[in-house]
């Protein structure tokens, strides 16, 4: 599915579709936040049980900085299988979003999701802005999705 170039409306764009067809359109900033809201509700457990994991490996001394680089990298795995199997994480798939390649529609790449990914840390530093960068832009990317060259859409039912 190949989208269309920005439109001047700021209020984003519909991806193209045949006839009797759903058009999918940009996610918004807010259905975006509860998305990662309700992700919370799974990502949160997960950290706590490989904290505790990693504290009983450390002989209770609390977590090494090799036991958080690890725990790190098996969150950050979760999430970029999620991406790459189903395009979103549990969040997006309750709200019908997903992540799409900005230039085809299709899906990304495995580096454009891993680029997507490290971006989450490049949109949070400065005080989140990267993040709500989605409030004002017209194509409501943040700067994770300008970096990996990904959009996330709302399919509609129809």
């Amino acid at each position: 599915m190949a989208l269309p170039p920005e439109d001047d409306t700021g209020f984003g764009m519909s991806l193209s579709g045949g006839y009797g067809q759903a058009q999918p359109e940009l996610a918004s900033f807010w259905s975006r936040l509860l998305a990662q809201v309700i992700d919370l509700f799974w990502l949160l457990p997960l950290s706590l049980i490989l904290g505790l994991i990693a504290d009983l490996v450390n002989g209770g001394r609390g977590m090494s900085a090799g036991g958080e680089l690890m725990a790190n990298l098996i969150g950050a795995l979760v999430v970029l299988t999620f991406w790459a199997q189903r395009q979103a994480t549990p969040g997006k798939l309750v709200l019908g979003l997903r992540i799409v390649d900005a230039d085809t529609g299709g899906v990304p790449t495995i580096g454009r999701f891993a680029l997507r990914y490290v971006g989450y840390l490049v949109s949070a530093l400065p005080l989140g802005l990267g993040y709500l960068w989605a409030l004002w832009d017209k194509r409501r990317q943040g700067w994770h999705d300008k970096m990996a060259g990904t959009l996330v859409i709302r399919e509609l039912r129809g």
